[in-house]
């Protein structure tokens, strides 16, 4: 108990358990520190909310869907500023990639997506919340009204580039596997964080990609009810970078350039073989900030 006391006074008894044995070589069994702690006075045990609605079951295979969301918390307890927690789990087993950010913007969407396709592939589809940066609140164009479209975001045409299915739901209770895994990982995380001593993104984010995460999807991840993966690889030299980028359409000026904000960007000789003044062209700004300019597939020097 002196131990508990001085390491871990602010953890319930399961993970406390976790944490002595791991860390202290001291196995106790969790019931029994759940009664030494309800008889010290030092732990309470928890009221389970009432459940208002069923649980949806989970989907039956790897890649069919991952759920993904931002969450802004105290995470390092006043030894940096808030930071928020780029959350991305798999429907089917709970499997979860995480990333920290200074914001949830489009950045950090597109780099923690970025972080699960290279260690699993494209999956089905992802289930965001209803966040600006998933959904679009301009009006439809004439084009778009005929076809039955939607405007999009550059978040959600970069999803449809990719052929994910882009769900957005209509409340938090409808993505509650990666709300629950929130609140778990804000109790978990937080305390590993405390434990290790890490105070910046960048360590954090080491700490959470080679120790945290292997360790704790190992302890949680569950099999699919059915075998197989359905994520879906990426081909060889797919242009990624291309793909999670800020686009707009511009018009070729009369003097081969292209308007792209405060500036101009001027067009190389090579390039006029393939686009004429009056021609419509694609530049695309990447999150390093280079940028470059297309002609349907076709990238001008």
């Amino acid at each position: 108990m002196t131990l508990y006391r001085e390491k871990y006074g602010d953890y319930g008894p399961t993970l406390a358990a976790e944490c002595l044995a791991a860390e202290d070589g001291v196995s106790v069994p969790v019931e029994t520190l759940r009664g030494w702690l309800l008889a010290a006075g030092l732990w309470q045990r928890q009221r389970r909310r009432r459940v208002h609605r069923r649980r949806r079951l989970r989907k039956e295979q790897f890649g069919e869907m991952v759920q993904m969301d931002g969450s802004v918390h105290p995470w390092f307890e006043g030894r940096r500023g808030e930071a928020v927690l780029m959350v991305l789990i798999d429907d089917a087993t709970g499997r979860v990639y995480a990333r920290f950010y200074e914001r949830e913007t489009v950045w950090a969407a597109w780099d923690s997506m970025r972080g699960w396709i290279k260690r699993y592939g494209v999956p089905r589809s992802l289930y965001v919340d209803r966040h600006s940066i998933y959904r679009s609140d301009a009006e439809p164009t004439a084009e778009q009204l005929l076809s039955g479209e939607e405007p999009l975001t550059q978040f959600g045409r970069s999803m449809q580039e990719l052929g994910v299915r882009l769900i957005r739901a209509r409340s938090p209770q409808a993505k509650g596997r990666v709300e629950r895994m929130n609140r778990t990982l804000q109790d978990r995380l937080v305390k590993a964080l405390r434990r290790a001593g890490v105070s910046d993104l960048g360590e954090a984010n080491r700490f959470l990609e080679e120790e945290f995460l292997p360790a704790f999807n190992k302890q949680f991840a569950v099999s699919a009810a059915v075998e197989g993966d359905l994520h879906r690889p990426l081909e060889a030299g797919y242009d990624l970078d291309r793909v999670f980028s800020v686009q707009e359409r511009r018009v070729v000026q009369n003097d081969w350039t292209v308007r792209w904000g405060n500036r101009f960007l001027q067009l190389e000789r090579s390039s006029m073989g393939q686009v004429r003044p009056g021609d419509t062209v694609t530049v695309c700004e990447q999150g390093d900030g280079r940028i470059r300019v297309f002609t349907g597939e076709v990238e001008l020097a």
